[in-house]
């Protein structure tokens, strides 16, 4: 039913539907404090200690974040579509972390 709707429904449902489950279960803003407490990145850093990965690529956070872990690794985090509008773009030899413009702009 779902993938019948229109984009812009769809956009407005899901909007809907996560700002009304962060009122139930009363979550808070995510945010990033600083590299060393992003557990991710530091789960990422353990990783690369067993095996070279050029990118580690996340959206578990819901934030837009870019690290580089060495001269080589990345760990991005992809954001969300519904409150940062960032996505990423593999071009097979590197990975951006992009942000959606409104034409409107």
């Amino acid at each position: 039913m779902y993938q019948s709707l229109h984009p812009d429904i769809g956009m407005r449902l899901g909007h809907y539907f996560s700002v009304k489950n962060k009122l139930i279960s009363g979550a808070k803003d995510i945010i990033f404090e600083e590299e060393e407490k992003e557990w991710l990145a530091q789960y990422a850093k353990r990783k690369l200690e067993q095996k070279h990965r050029d990118f580690f690529i996340f959206g578990h956070r819901h934030i837009p974040l870019e690290i580089e872990l060495n001269s080589k690794s990345k760990y991005i985090n992809l954001g969300d579509w519904i409150t940062h509008f960032t996505y990423g773009v593999f071009n097979n030899k590197s990975f951006e972390l992009k942000k959606w413009k409104d034409l409107g702009d």
